[in-house]
């Protein structure tokens, strides 16, 4: 009877060791399960963490390039605000010098029509003296006519500048061209033609046309080897 008792509570123990075996395995498992939860929540974490680095060095770093764009883009606004004043400058003043010749020249001319007029009246002794005047007025006036020439030319050659810098293409080449009927002779505006016709309006044979007439009145040229190549490309 004492054995089987034993036996019995023997059994009862197992049972409960059992149990507890399976509870704390149940447990063990739930923790395991946790643990790799909490794992795998962390590495995303730490993925997220690494993104974010990334990300913030990638912001902080076009920030720093946006900053450094808008230092430049503000120092070339205020260049190109200060080129823009002077060429306005420029083109005022030679406004003024053309306005201030052509005075001159209206008043030349008014001078040779008086003297002719006299002329017309005096005795022959007196239109000598006359003609003379009216010779130094016509050399005058041709000088004037010459200087106002070129006063225009430079006009709208500036302004040919002005509209480029604003890139008003079209209008800088109807500019320069005007400017070349004032002063033909200007290598710069053939130059700066050839720049136009070649790289912007698709103009190949005006572009040579005005590169070769540059070389012609600067046949010495620095870039000389340059424009040729320039030629060259656009045979």
């Amino acid at each position: 009877m004492r054995n089987k008792i034993i036996l019995i509570i023997s059994a009862v123990f197992m049972v409960g060791l059992l149990a507890v075996s399976v509870l704390f395995y149940l447990k063990s498992s739930a923790l395991t399960s946790q643990l790799e939860h909490t794992k795998q929540v962390l590495s995303k974490t730490d993925e997220e963490v690494k993104r974010s680095q990334v990300e913030r060095e990638k912001l902080t770093k076009e920030n720093e390039k946006l900053q450094s764009d808008t230092m430049s883009y503000l120092t070339l606004n205020n260049d190109l605000q200060k080129d823009k004043e002077e060429l306005q400058g420029k083109l005022k003043d030679a406004q003024k010098t053309i306005d201030d010749k052509e005075a001159e020249l209206e008043r030349t001319n008014k001078k040779i029509e008086e003297v002719e007029k006299k002329i017309a009246r005096a005795e022959t002794g007196a239109q000598e003296k006359l003609q003379k005047e009216k010779k130094e007025l016509e050399g005058k006036l041709k000088s004037l006519e010459e200087t106002l020439q070129k006063e225009r030319g430079l006009y709208h050659y500036n302004l040919a500048v002005s509209y480029a810098q604003a890139k008003l293409y079209d209008e800088a080449a109807e500019e320069y061209e005007k400017s070349l009927t004032f002063n033909p002779d200007n290598p710069d505006a053939h130059y700066n033609l050839g720049l136009l016709y070649g790289n912007v309006k698709s103009d190949p044979d005006n572009a040579v046309l005005h590169y070769r007439k540059y070389l012609e009145l600067r046949p010495d040229a620095d870039d000389k080897e340059e424009v040729l190549g320039f030629i060259d490309k656009l045979k």
